[in-house]
């Protein structure tokens, strides 16, 4: 019998810092915050970074699926409530449903790696994580299986250069700065008349240093609503790769 693992719960008081100019907390910065809550619970694990980078090695996000029935406002406290949901082959799943004081305001879903820093791939989980007994519970959200398909046209698009401070532990564009570039590719008064509803966010490659990011957005209206869905394409510029791949889900602001 493994040893049973209960959710993780934090909560954070939301900054100034962390709001658009709708006064809701930006994509960008609950992905920092759901970051934290994951690394909470796997220092209680004994899987936290600074364990792994003993061996030289780290977690990587590799996709980030997000449904939010309202965005918290900055004056609210967010409550994260997160826990593992199995392994796949070198793939661990982990899920978090966001509260803001009774109401369920959120959920989302991820997939992590382990990367080896040395090699540059990614490596197996660790043996701890095998030894767990997951909570006996439903999947937040179902992650999504099928691939996003790029667009043949392009709406908008914007160039990004890779500087110091966009880089994590791993030497890699931190995930967050992902979806600031997605979202800055749309225009200014685009977004300011629109709420984001969610997004899923696939990792594709490594992004380093001094590299130029290609982005790219194209927007799409939904059928039967008037909700839009955009699909975004990140890529290096120099090589003509791809580095990720998103699709953002928004709806008018009334007014």
């Amino acid at each position: 019998m493994g040893t049973p693992v209960a959710a993780h719960t934090t909560q954070a008081a939301l900054q100034p810092r962390d709001a658009t100019l709708h006064g809701t907390v930006s994509l960008p910065a609950l992905c920092a915050y759901l970051q934290d809550a994951a690394a909470g619970h796997a220092a209680e694990l004994g899987v936290a970074q600074t364990d792994l980078l003993d061996r030289h090695q780290s977690w990587v996000l590799v996709q980030l699926q997000v449904e939010a029935t309202r965005l918290p406002r900055w004056t609210d406290t967010l409550g994260i409530e997160t826990w593992p949901s199995g392994l796949r082959g070198p793939f661990a799943q982990r899920e978090f449903l966001l509260h803001v004081d009774d109401a369920l305001v959120g959920r989302a879903t991820s997939t992590w790696v382990v990367f080896d820093q040395k090699r540059r791939r990614p490596a197996r989980p660790p043996r701890i994580l095998h030894d767990l007994t997951l909570p006996d519970r439903p999947v937040a959200l179902a992650p999504r299986e099928e691939e996003i398909v790029l667009p043949d046209r392009v709406d908008h698009q914007r160039h990004f250069r890779v500087r110091f401070h966009d880089l994590d532990l791993n030497a890699h564009v931190n995930n967050a700065r992902y979806v600031a570039w997605a979202l800055e590719t749309l225009p200014l008064d685009w977004l300011q008349a629109h709420r984001a509803e969610g997004f899923t966010l696939d990792f594709k490659s490594e992004t380093t240093a001094d590299m130029q990011v290609a982005a790219t957005a194209t927007c799409y209206a939904v059928p039967d609503t008037d909700k839009v869905r955009v699909v975004h394409h990140l890529a290096d510029a120099d090589a003509n790769t791809t580095l990720a791949r998103a699709e953002t889900h928004w709806i008018p602001i009334a007014g």
